[in-house]
């Protein structure tokens, strides 16, 4: 099965490109706006560069946000291949049933709405239908402005539809369609690969978790026009088509390389000919067919600058740059670039260096308030998008924690069921916890007082960019909970909950 073979190396010098030009590149992928995880790069199907940035590794699956669009994409061209489905179907034929059982009076012009034009983000709509409670129901009940395929708005109801078709045209959900007729053909782990879902079970957007190299295998199915060792896996005019211009997006609100063209589910970028997978704050699968050069990167990138940043590092200091022909081999740069991947790792955190007025050991009972420790993401001024992913058969409010401290550890027990350790030397030790993403356990942590009443814990997520904040202040008997969630956004940088508990003999 091809999910055991693995891709083959090279060095840089045989990819066109030299050792100490891509150690160059690594090097400024490391701005100010960002903070690295996972970075690969290939020429014609052979890896020529790769590295992670401890604790982050090769094993680990990441979130990949909107990249996860090029995934059900793909899921929608091998339908169209297995001819179980055509682009030029109306969506108010293929989701009849669901319209009639809602009573939805469809708008005319939605009634126009083709699945083309739902992978272009062509669908017409005055603004994003809304993708809380039934988002079905808000598609087909949104306001249209636009005549479907004459203006692009970038939006994410579009992907939750097409997971939907999936599962209407084939009866399976999109990761289990994908599973034998894409995982298993490239070398993607479909046990591994993370596809949560929505209350009504279809696979959920954006919530796909993978590899750097899994990303790293569909952008060269893409490059290689959907053949995989020979196999046509998705048809040659579904890939075509896709890495096309097929809406300008000149009016788009992003950065330079979010106003060069879209294509199904994926960007043009502002070297022609170049296209991208691209998921929020920098989760980027690049693809350059003429060049036969793919580039792949988890990140987490500072909106709305950071990136942009890195998408201009990679075209300045590696695409640009690569050669057409092989490189005099040397050895020695060669040696210098692989031991300094293997050398990459974040920077830690502060270590502790106050001791508390008072002891913070022991039980507590939250009496009000709803700040809890999860993974959470959300855009500037919104809410946590990743709430309705949970597990809810497990317990989502924090009700009850407790401290224990150790002279090198501060263990954080909520709900009796996750402990997080954290290191009080802010050392980044990647461990594992239970918690309400039951396959997404991996973490670091670290715990100092910020003032000798105040502790911090800090909880590094680091199966995405997640991060969590939980600072307990103790006042007067009560202790004092704020929660603070990374957003990575430059103007609004963390949502902020609040919350209060006592110790469990002072009830």
């Amino acid at each position: 099965m091809e999910a055991e073979k693995a891709l083959e190396r090279i060095t840089p010098e045989e990819a066109g490109i030299s050792s100490r030009q891509v150690k160059k590149c690594i090097e400024e992928l490391m701005h100010e706006t960002t903070q690295m995880h996972g970075f690969m790069a290939a020429r014609h199907g052979k890896v020529f560069a790769e590295c992670w940035w401890a604790p982050f590794n090769s094993e680990m699956v990441h979130s990949n946000h909107s990249f996860g669009k090029s995934y059900t994409a793909t899921a929608i061209g091998i339908a169209v291949t297995e001819k179980k489905l055509s682009l030029d179907e109306k969506m108010v034929d293929i989701f009849k049933d669901e319209i009639e059982e809602r009573k939805i009076c469809v708008p005319e012009l939605t009634k126009k709405i083709t699945v083309r034009h739902v992978l272009s983000m062509t669908n017409g709509h005055a603004a994003n239908p809304s993708i809380e409670g039934d988002w079905i129901a808000n598609y087909f009940t949104a306001a249209i402005e636009y005549e479907p395929g004459t203006r692009f708005l970038y939006n994410t109801s579009g992907a939750c539809m097409l997971a939907a078709v999936v599962k209407k045209k084939t009866g399976e959900n999109v990761k289990d369609y994908l599973t034998p007729r894409l995982f298993e053909k490239i070398g993607i782990n479909a046990e591994r690969f993370v596809w949560l879902k929505w209350p009504n079970g279809i696979d959920a957007e954006p919530a796909t978790f993978a590899t750097t190299e899994d990303n790293l295998r569909l952008a060269i199915l893409y490059m290689n026009n959907g053949r995989w060792n020979g196999e046509q896996i998705v048809s040659e005019e579904f890939i075509r088509e896709a890495l096309s211009v097929r809406i300008k997006t000149d009016e788009a609100p992003e950065q330079k390389d979010g106003r060069c063209g879209y294509g199904y589910q994926l960007w043009a970028c502002s070297i022609p000919g170049v296209y991208r997978f691209d998921g929020g704050q920098g989760q980027y699968g690049i693809i350059w067919p003429e060049k036969e050069l793919c580039v792949v990167v988890h990140e987490g990138g500072i909106a709305p600058y950071g990136p942009q940043e890195t998408l201009d590092v990679l075209y300045e200091q590696l695409l640009l740059v690569a050669d057409d022909e092989n490189l005099p081999q040397d050895r020695a740069a060669y040696d210098e670039l692989v031991a300094y991947e293997k050398s990459l790792k974040i920077e830690k955190d502060k270590p502790n260096r106050l001791h508390p007025e008072i002891d913070f050991s022991g039980t507590y009972s939250v009496i009000s308030g709803n700040a809890d420790p999860w993974i959470g993401m959300a855009p500037p001024g919104g809410f946590d998008l990743f709430a309705i992913y949970r597990d809810h058969s497990k317990q989502e409010e924090m009700t009850e924690f407790s401290f224990e401290f150790r002279p090198d550890q501060c263990r954080f027990r909520v709900n009796k069921d996750t402990m997080i350790k954290a290191s009080m030397d802010g050392e980044l030790i990647l461990r594992e916890t239970d918690n309400v993403f039951p396959q997404l356990k991996n973490y670091c942590a670290t715990a100092r007082f910020v003032k000798p009443y105040i502790l911090e814990i800090r909880i590094h997520w680091v199966n995405s960019w997640a991060e969590t904040k939980m600072r307990f202040e103790y006042q007067k008997g009560i202790m004092k909970i704020t929660s603070m969630k990374l957003r990575l956004n430059e103007e609004d940088n963390w949502l902020v909950s609040r919350g209060e508990a006592i110790k469990v003999e002072e009830r």
